[in-house]
C-alpha cells in the first residue's frame, strides 16, 4: 500500500536463511529463515505539483482483479457464451438500448461484411486469460506484470486469428478538467519480437451507462508496433484518433502538433538512438482538457491540441479507461512477417501503471 499520497510503495517480503557456525564447526549449528520486507518502488517523472490518484505497483504473485479487467469494455468476441459467463461482473455493463452485454470483446482483429461474414482486422489475436494450452497469460513476479503471447489459437470461423494474447482494462475512469489536469504514466518493457504490437493507450469507458462506449475520442500514449519495415525497434508512434478521419473539421479539433522535439520526434514516432525493446523505459502523458504531452523518462517530445470528445458532442462522451496490451500480426504490426517462435521467450512487461491529478 501506499506509504504516502504522492510516493507509491509496494511490499515485497524476501525470504533468506541464516546459518550460525561455532569455533571450527563444519556445519551449521543454527538455521534460522527470516523474512524481509523490502519496498519495490520506483520513482517516476511526474511534475511537480500532481499527487497520486490511482496506481499499480504489480506486487504480490497475480493480477489485481480489484483494478483491472481482462477484456475490452464493447460486445462481442470469439468466446463462447460459457467462457463469456466467467468474466468477472465487475467488467460487464449494458447497452442502455438494446441491453446487450457490454466487456466481452476479446480482439479487435476482425470486421464484418455486409453479410455479417467475419473477415480480418488490424491484428490476429484473441485476448484470454489462459490460453488453449492451460498457460496462465498474466503472471505477476519480482514487482511487475507480464503480458504474454501464444502462437496458440485455432477456430475454423476466424482462420485468420492465429494467437492468445492478453491484455488489462482499468476498472477506474479518468477525465481532465481545467484545474485538475492528469499525468499518467507506466513504466514498462517491450517484447523484442518482429510482429508484435505492445501498447499503452486511453479509449472511452462506460461513463454513467446513458451510452454505449463511444470510439473515437482515443489517445495513443504508445504504440509500440515492431514490423522490421518503417516500424523499428528504436521507434513507438503516438497519436489521437478523431471521427471522420479529418484533421481540420474533427469535434475534437482542430487537431495539430504544438511542440515536437527536435531530434526525438519523426512524424508521428518517438525516435530513440537506441533499441527499446527489452529495456525499462518510462512513458507518459501530459492531458489537459484541450491538449496533450507525451513524455519518455521525463523528457517531452510531443504536444498536441485534442479534446476529448466524440462526434456528437460533449453529452455523449464518456471518461477514459486505460488499456495496456500486447497485440500480435495484422496489416500493420505484421507487415514484415511476425516472429512467432520467440514469443514464448518475450513478453510485454510492465512495472507500475500510475495516474497522477494536479
Amino acid at each position: 500500500t501506499p506509504a504516502a499520497a504522492s510516493s507509491p510503495s509496494t511490499r515485497v517480503t524476501l525470504t533468506v536463511t541464516a546459518y550460525g557456525y561455532g569455533a571450527g564447526a563444519s556445519n551449521p549449528e543454527a538455521v534460522e529463515e527470516l523474512a524481509l520486507p523490502t519496498n519495490n518502488a520506483r520513482p517516476d517523472k511526474h511534475p511537480p505539483g500532481y499527487r497520486l490518484i490511482y496506481h499499480d505497483e504489480f506486487g504480490g504473485t497475480e493480477l489485481n482483479r480489484h483494478k483491472w479487467c481482462t477484456r475490452y469494455q464493447y460486445d462481442g468476441g470469439t468466446e463462447t457464451p460459457e467462457e463469456q459467463a466467467r468474466i468477472p461482473a465487475g467488467c460487464l455493463g449494458r447497452d442502455p438500448v438494446s441491453g446487450t452485454t457490454l466487456g466481452t470483446l476479446d480482439s479487435l482483429g476482425i470486421r464484418f461484411d455486409e453479410n455479417g461474414n467475419p473477415q480480418p482486422g488490424q491484428e490476429e489475436q484473441v485476448y484470454r486469460d489462459v490460453n488453449s494450452a492451460g498457460t496462465q497469460m498474466h503472471t505477476v513476479q519480482d514487482g511487475y506484470l507480464s503480458l504474454h503471447a501464444s502462437p496458440t489459437f485455432t477456430n475454423p470461423r476466424y482462420p485468420f486469428l492465429h494467437y492468445e494474447s492478453s491484455m488489462i482494462r482499468s476498472k477506474r475512469e479518468f477525465q481532465p478538467t481545467a484545474s485538475h489536469p492528469l499525468y499518467l504514466t507506466a513504466r514498462i518493457r517491450m517484447p523484442d519480437v518482429v510482429g508484435s504490437w505492445p501498447a499503452f493507450w486511453l479509449n472511452g469507458g462506460y461513463g454513467d451507462g446513458h451510452i454505449r462506449p463511444p470510439w473515437p475520442p482515443e489517445i495513443d500514449i504508445l504504440e509500440g508496433v515492431y514490423n522490421g519495415v518503417g516500424n523499428n525497434a528504436n521507434m513507438f508512434w503516438t497519436a489521437v484518433q478523431t471521427w471522420p478521419y479529418s484533421w481540420e473539421d474533427a469535434p475534437q479539433g482542430p487537431v495539430s502538433n504544438t511542440y515536437v522535439h527536435p531530434t526525438r520526434f519523426d512524424g508521428d514516432s518517438y525516435v530513440a538512438a537506441r533499441s527499446l525493446r527489452n529495456t525499462w523505459i518510462e512513458v507518459a502523458l501530459e492531458w489537459h482538457p484541450d491538449h496533450a504531452c507525451w513524455y519518455v523518462g521525463g523528457l517531452k517530445f510531443r504536444c498536441t491540441n485534442y479534446t476529448w470528445v466524440t462526434g456528437e458532442g460533449p453529452q455523449d462522451t464518456n471518461p477514459a479507461t486505460v488499456l495496456l496490451n500486447f497485440a500480435v500480426g495484422g496489416p500493420w504490426a505484421g507487415a514484415g512477417g511476425v516472429e512467432a517462435t520467440r514469443l514464448a521467450s518475450h513478453t510485454y512487461d510492465i512495472d507500475h501503471v500510475r495516474v497522477y491529478q494536479k
